[in-house]
């Protein structure tokens, strides 16, 4: 299994409108193939900040889900959204 976690911030005051992004996008990535979990978390001291937390059966799968249409067309949307760069990890699952 793959996981991945990303921390992004919202430009000050948009937070309100990424979450509405993330709800849309949330369903669909949950019916791509080998997607297992996709978790979008707000920060309770800063509402510009935002935890994703993704889970694949493999590579491929993840793979399928950076080149998915309504992924990409979540990141068009975004864009200007988002203030800097967002911190990526990606994980292999032991347990």
């Amino acid at each position: 299994m793959i996981v991945v976690c990303a921390m992004l911030k919202a430009v000050d005051g948009r937070g309100d409108e990424v979450e509405q992004e993330f709800k849309k996008l949330v369903p669909k990535v949950l019916n791509d193939p080998g997607a297992i979990a996709y978790t979008v978390h707000r920060a309770i001291d800063d509402p510009n900040k935002f935890f994703v937390y993704e889970k694949y059966e493999d590579m491929d799968a993840l793979k399928l889900h950076s080149s998915t249409e309504h992924f990409k067309e979540f990141g068009r949307t975004t864009a200007s959204m988002f203030s800097g760069r967002p911190e990526v990890g990606r994980y292999n699952q032991i347990t």
